[in-house]
């Protein structure tokens, strides 16, 4: 019986040094600036709210890999790494979780305030919640694809399906200006709604034409706005085995042709992760872009998916095929 006692009071110990250690862990997070630590490993610039720099997880020259101080995490849009300081600690130096702590702990690393850290994320949150709005403003403005240019455009993609509520056409500007707020002129452009967990549409992404003319069955620009990570394109509602593919234009393809499931396009391999599904998902398709780069970060998204809990599998275009669309189309390499 003492014996039973003392391994319960040493469980009880153990326990609480690991409550403290998580504690020390979250208070670390919140007080060490992001952009500080890696702006030791790369040099990074201001980007809005953000940092940018160039990614130091893969070889590339345009800056792709964004820092984000308020939010406390790192992304990058090329190779799809994503994770907070200790993370980026972590695989940027190769060690393990308690070192990478240990290592933070010790530095002299630019810190702040809790102050100053919930002033940065209230300013964080309402630009969110502005950006939303434009989204949200474009959305409304929109009108249903069917009989518009976007759906020239994508008859012009091979795509011969009906086309769900969720794609819209408008007329809304590509650019706008940082300094003034003001916005370019109107383009027409196919409209994606971009969905959260509760169901709205929190984010668009905006697909522009070659010269306005959508008949080539190019885009000129796909432009984001409002909050995409997280959110997805819902081609169709969720199922227990939903279909993820990185683009409208694949989504549409593996729609038309694909196995019947339930297709969702968060606007990146990278981005699918971070897409919040409702309880009934617990399969997920990766169709994944049929290149060296395409099959890397669709294998990145699996493990994340499958840390999430999630069973992860995989299709692929057939071998002469970059993507769906191509394929679709029979445009061969």
């Amino acid at each position: 019986m003492s014996g039973a006692r003392r391994s319960s009071g040493g469980g009880r110990r153990s326990g609480h040094d690991d409550a403290q250690f998580r504690r020390a862990v979250d208070e670390l997070k919140a007080s060490v600036l992001l952009s500080g630590v890696v702006g030791r490993a790369i040099k990074l610039t201001k980007a809005g709210r953000e940092w940018k720099g160039c990614c130091p997880f893969h070889q590339e020259k345009t800056p792709s890999f964004y820092v984000n101080d308020a939010q406390g995490f790192a992304h990058c849009f090329g190779c799809g790494w994503n994770g907070d300081v200790i993370r980026f600690v972590m695989e940027q130096i190769g060690c393990a979780f308690r070192e990478a702590y240990t290592r933070l702990a010790n530095a002299d690393l630019p810190k702040w305030t809790p102050q100053e850290r919930s002033k940065a994320v209230a300013e964080d949150n309402l630009a969110r919640l502005a950006k939303e709005a434009d989204a949200s403003k474009f959305w409304q403005a929109g009108r249903a694809a069917a009989g518009t240019p976007a759906e020239t455009y994508l008859r012009a993609r091979g795509i011969t399906i009906a086309l769900p509520d969720c794609l819209r056409f408008a007329e809304i500007p590509s650019w706008r200006n940082k300094e003034t707020g003001e916005w370019g002129r109107n383009r027409p452009a196919l409209v994606c709604g971009a969905v959260d967990g509760t169901g709205a549409v929190v984010g668009i992404q905006r697909i522009f034409f070659p010269n306005d003319d959508p008949a080539r069955g190019k885009a000129d620009c796909k432009l984001s706005l409002g909050t995409i990570k997280g959110s997805a394109l819902r081609l169709e509602p969720a199922a227990e085995t939903i279909v993820m593919c990185e683009g409208p234009e694949d989504g549409l393809s593996v729609m038309q042709e694909g196995p019947g499931l339930p297709v969702w396009v968060p606007f990146g391999t990278s981005m699918m992760p971070a897409v919040q599904l409702p309880p009934i998902v617990r399969k997920v398709v990766i169709a994944g872009q049929n290149n060296t780069p395409g099959r890397i970060a669709a294998n990145k998204a699996a493990v994340a998916l499958a840390d999430r809990g999630l069973l992860p599998s995989f299709a692929w275009p057939n071998d002469q095929f970059d993507d769906w669309n191509d394929q679709l189309r029979g445009a061969a390499r």
